[in-house]
C-alpha cells in the first residue's frame, strides 16, 4: 500500500492509499460518514481484492481521516469533486484498467451523485449500506442543541463515536437538501449492486429497497445485518459479493 497526496480543485490535500500493482481492474473506494480510508471495510478490500486481480484506490473525504481541513471542507460538492479528481488520477495512472466504484453509506450516496452528474469511466458500482436517504438521516440530528451550537459557533457535532470529530454546518445541511439521489440519479447503464442489512437502524433498508426498485439496481439483504455489516460471516459475504460483481462471475 502506497500513500499518495492529490490536490483538490479547492486547493487542499486529498490523502490517498494506492493498492494497485498493475491489475487490469481498479476499485475506487469511498468510505462512510465519520469514517476514513483506514476503516475495517476499506482495509479488508486493500488486502483481499488484489488477490483476485483487482487493485484498490482509496482516499479521505474532506474533514475525514487525515484530511487537513475541518468543517469548511465538509460539503457535498467538494466530496463529489474529490472523487472526480481521484478518478482522473487513476485513469492517468492506469489508462487500460477497468474502473469500478465501492461506496459505503455516505460514500455510496456520494458515488450515486457522482455517477448522476459527472463524466465517469466506471460501469459498475457496489453500494454497501447505502445512505440513499442521507438528507433525511442528517435532518434527524438537528435538534435544539444542534441549532444552538450552530448559532453560537457555526457548526454542531453529531452525537456519534466517529473516528474524528465531525462538524456539521448549515452549508452542509443545505447541500444535502439540494442533493436528493432519488431526484438526481438517472440510470446511464452503470450496473449497481447493493448489499444492505435488514436490521440497519442507521440507513434504513426500506429506503435502499425503494431506490433499488426505482432504478433497477440489484439488492441483497443480509437478514441479521446491522449498518456496519460486520456480524458473523458478513464481512466475508460482502467481499465475496464484491469479487464476483467486479470479475463478472455471476
Amino acid at each position: 500500500m502506497k500513500k499518495e497526496i492529490l490536490t483538490s480543485r479547492h486547493g487542499y490535500d486529498i490523502p490517498c492509499h494506492n493498492c494497485w500493482n498493475g491489475e487490469d481492474r481498479i476499485l475506487i473506494v469511498c468510505h462512510g460518514f465519520g469514517s476514513s480510508k483506514l476503516s475495517p471495510m476499506v482495509m479488508a478490500l486493500n488486502q483481499e481484492m488484489p488477490k483476485a486481480g483487482v487493485g484498490v484506490f482509496s482516499f479521505d473525504f474532506p474533514s475525514h481521516g487525515e484530511s487537513p481541513i475541518w468543517e469548511e471542507g465538509l460539503r457535498v460538492p467538494f466530496c463529489i469533486d474529490d472523487l472526480e479528481t481521484v478518478e482522473a488520477h487513476v485513469r492517468q495512472m492506469a489508462p487500460n484498467a477497468k474502473i469500478g466504484y465501492f461506496g459505503s453509506s455516505f460514500g455510496a450516496y456520494i458515488t450515486l451523485l457522482y455517477l448522476a452528474g459527472r463524466d465517469h469511466a466506471g460501469e459498475r458500482a457496489f453500494l454497501r449500506s447505502a445512505a440513499v436517504a442521507m438528507p433525511r438521516l442528517v435532518d434527524q440530528w438537528v435538534d435544539d442543541r444542534a441549532k444552538a451550537d450552530m448559532a453560537r459557533q457555526g457548526y454542531f457535532v453529531p452525537d456519534y463515536d466517529y473516528v474524528r470529530e465531525m462538524r456539521v454546518t448549515p452549508a452542509f445541511l443545505q447541500d444535502l437538501e439540494e442533493n436528493d439521489v432519488f431526484a438526481k440519479y438517472r440510470s446511464d447503464g452503470t450496473q449497481l449492486r447493493m448489499v444492505h442489512g435488514a436490521r440497519d437502524d442507521v440507513a434504513p433498508p426500506d429506503a435502499a429497497q425503494a431506490f433499488a426498485e426505482q432504478f433497477g439496481a440489484e439488492i441483497i439483504l443480509l437478514p441479521n445485518g446491522e449498518h456496519n455489516l460486520m456480524g458473523e460471516g458478513e464481512l466475508d459475504k460482502v467481499l465475496d459479493l464484491t469479487r464476483s460483481f467486479f470479475l463478472n462471475q455471476d
